[in-house]
């Protein structure tokens, strides 16, 4: 029934529009107060404004923008992480005012392209990085690519269109004497901060590995270390989950200097719930933690070594530039590609190649040195 009467005076009129991409029943609904013959006419006129959507949507109607709707409540939401949900939507969410409007059929290489160089400069005025850029081209690729997947789309426009390209740039990172101002001035800040800073130079560990540690994942007596988490925190909701990679699940030794800061930290914290067992509510045996015994947001770490480093007067570094010091570290000290590759986690050997190349050829140098100080020695040269 198109008109139903819910009180004196007072109807529901209904208007069927037919049925969406996905095959849901789409209608159109009205509280109309007045007479029946008021309604019935109010009914005409809602057949005549939505009659041009009053029929059964053809994949060929599909926008752009109805498309990332889908893409975000079908696939996204019950597939992948709330975090790469949140930035997909946040990508979308800039893409769609450009190109939203277009049907998926009239899209090409050159209006993406177009699109990419409109999003290129960001808000501030400032040219996006490759990161954002890439991210941006990903969405796309992605979503493009569930479309064929879903029969939606029969080819990806995306993949003719211009991918953004990674700029190469040296890594920043401490050296051996930086490293050592560093751990000076921790023996003066907070014991957590300095174990956490301390435990990021040993195992090149990213903060989101971190912050997902147990106490059950150090052995003591073994000194070996088990990475199988990582935890992440969007919008106030906690994402803790396996590592990204099967590569980015492994083992890694700690030396001993590492191992008893942790024993003392550990005695510290274990001192600290006693004081504090009104406040503290964690029962995860978490490593680091809130006041609480919460979990310990990833950007702490950032914000706790930014401040260490403008308080000391450090040169510049961020925490995930630790992981980089690390890496430069045991390369420097002539430690194997396909070692370095293991402890940091990386999917391939080539991986750790390419971001630390300058590291590998200044450690080719050194070696070559080291053999001529050598032969110098015996008297050959």
């Amino acid at each position: 029934m198109a008109i139903k009467k819910i009180d004196i005076n007072k109807y529901k009129i209904t208007i069927e529009l037919g049925y969406d991409i996905l095959g849901n029943r789409k209608r159109k609904t009205e509280i109309f107060n007045g007479t029946k013959q008021e309604a019935t006419k109010r009914e005409a006129e809602l057949k005549s404004e939505f009659y041009h959507i009053g029929k059964t949507m053809k994949i060929n109607d599909l926008t752009f923008e109805e498309l990332s709707e889908i893409f975000i409540e079908k696939y996204c939401i019950p597939n992948i992480s709330p975090v790469t949900t949140f930035g997909y939507k946040k990508s979308l969410k800039r893409i769609n005012p450009i190109i939203g409007k277009i049907k998926l059929n009239k899209i090409t290489p050159l209006i993406l392209d177009n699109m990419y160089q409109k999003l290129r400069i960001g808000k501030s005025g400032q040219e996006l990085g490759y990161h954002s850029s890439y991210n941006l081209y990903k969405v796309v690729n992605v979503m493009f690519n569930q479309a064929i997947r879903w029969e939606i789309m029969d080819k990806n426009p995306n993949l003719k269109a211009n991918k953004p390209k990674r700029e190469h740039k040296e890594k920043n990172f401490y050296d051996v004497n930086q490293v050592k101002k560093l751990l000076d001035v921790l023996e003066h800040e907070s014991i957590k901060y300095k174990t956490l800073i301390l435990l990021a130079l040993d195992s090149g560990a990213r903060r989101s590995e971190l912050c997902a540690l147990r106490w059950s994942d150090i052995n003591m007596e073994t000194r070996m270390m088990s990475i199988t988490k990582s935890l992440k925190v969007v919008e106030g909701i906690i994402d803790e989950k396996t590592t990204k990679t099967e590569s980015s699940k492994r083992e890694i030794m700690l030396s001993e200097s590492t191992i008893k800061q942790l024993e003392e930290y550990r005695e510290w914290q274990k001192a600290y719930k006693l004081v504090n067992k009104k406040r503290w509510i964690g029962k995860d045996d978490r490593i680091f933690t809130s006041k609480e015994g919460l979990y310990m947001h990833p950007g702490t770490c950032d914000h706790a070594l930014r401040e260490i480093v403008k308080k000391y007067n450090l040169d510049p570094i961020c925490f995930h530039e630790l992981r980089h010091t690390c890496a430069s570290l045991l390369i420097n000290s002539g430690i194997d590609p396909k070692t370095v590759s293991k402890r940091l986690g990386h999917a391939d050997t080539s991986i750790t190649m390419e971001i630390y190349t300058h590291s590998f050829e200044a450690s080719k140098i050194a070696c070559a040195n080291k053999f001529d100080e050598m032969m110098k020695q015996m008297g050959t040269i």
